[in-house]
C-alpha cells in the first residue's frame, strides 16, 4: 500500500496515457482518421479548409480551436480555485466525454463526433502534466519521444540515477499511451463507435489512484513516530534536569 502511495502520481500519468491512446485509437479509426488530441493537424486541415473555401470544415475546426483552449483554461481555473478535487472534476469531464463520444453515430460529420474527445484530451493535457515534475503529456507522444533519447543517452553517459528515473518514466509513457491504442483498435473493432467506452475501465483505475491511497496510514505513522520523538526529548530533558 505504501509502495503505491509513493508511486501513485507516476501510476496515474501512465494510466492516463493509456486512456489517451485508446482515444487517440478511436479518433482516427470511427471518426475519419482526425487525432482528436492535438492542434497541429486540426489547425493545418483548417487553413488547408478556407483556402479549398470548405467553409463547413473549416468553421468546425475553428470551433474544435475554441473548445480545446477553453478546456485548457477551464482545468487552469478549476486547478487555481479548487486544487483539493481538481483530480476527481478532470475525471468526472472525462467521464462525461467518453459517455457523450460513445453516443454519438458515426452518421455524425466526424468532426462535430469528435468535440467531446478534444475537450477530454485538452483537459486532460491541462489537469494532469508534471508527474515527479517532469513535463510529460499523456496525449500524444512527439516530446515523450525525445525525452526519452536524451534521457536514456544522459543516463548513459553520466549514470545518473536521476536520469534513469526520468528516463523509465518517459518511456512507461509511451508504452502505456501505444498499449491503449492498441486495446483501442480492438474496442472499436468488435464495439464501433461504443469502443471508447472500454476507456471507462482506466478511468477507473484513475479515479483509484487520485484518491489518497494509503495517506491516512502514512499520516498515523508519521504522527505517531513524532509523538515518539517527542516523549524521548522530554525524558532526556527531564534527566539532564
Amino acid at each position: 500500500m505504501n509502495w503505491i502511495y509513493n508511486h501513485k502520481r507516476a501510476l496515474l500519468h501512465v494510466n492516463l496515457a493509456f486512456i489517451g491512446g485508446l482515444t487517440g485509437a478511436y479518433a482516427i479509426l470511427v471518426r475519419g482518421g482526425n487525432f482528436g488530441a492535438a492542434q497541429t493537424m486540426n489547425l493545418i486541415e483548417m487553413v488547408l479548409n478556407f483556402t479549398e473555401m470548405n467553409l463547413t470544415d473549416a468553421f468546425l475546426r475553428l470551433a474544435i480551436f475554441i473548445l480545446y483552449g477553453l478546456a485548457i483554461i477551464a482545468a487552469f481555473f478549476i486547478g487555481e480555485h479548487f486544487a483539493s478535487v481538481k483530480s476527481y472534476i478532470a475525471l468526472a469531464v472525462e467521464a462525461v466525454c467518453i459517455w457523450i463520444a460513445g453516443i454519438i453515430p458515426t452518421s455524425v460529420n466526424p468532426l462535430i463526433a469528435l468535440f467531446p474527445v478534444f475537450i477530454l484530451n485538452a483537459y486532460q493535457w491541462q489537469a494532469f502534466t508534471t508527474p515527479e515534475c517532469y513535463n510529460s503529456s499523456t496525449i500524444f507522444s512527439t516530446n515523450n519521444y525525445k525525452q526519452t533519447l536524451l534521457a536514456w543517452t544522459r543516463y548513459h553517459m553520466t549514470h545518473d540515477l536521476a536520469q534513469k528515473k526520468r528516463a523509465l518514466l518517459f518511456t512507461n509513457t509511451l508504452v502505456l499511451f501505444h498499449l491503449g491504442v492498441l486495446v483501442g483498435y480492438f474496442a472499436v473493432e468488435y464495439l464501433g463507435a461504443h469502443g471508447i467506452w472500454v476507456a471507462f475501465v482506466p478511468l477507473v483505475t484513475a479515479v483509484g489512484l487520485v484518491i489518497p491511497v494509503g495517506e491516512e496510514q502514512v499520516v498515523k505513522d508519521v504522527e505517531a513516530t513524532l509523538k515518539e520523538g517527542i516523549h524521548r526529548t522530554e525524558e532526556v530533558v527531564v534527566r539532564k534536569v
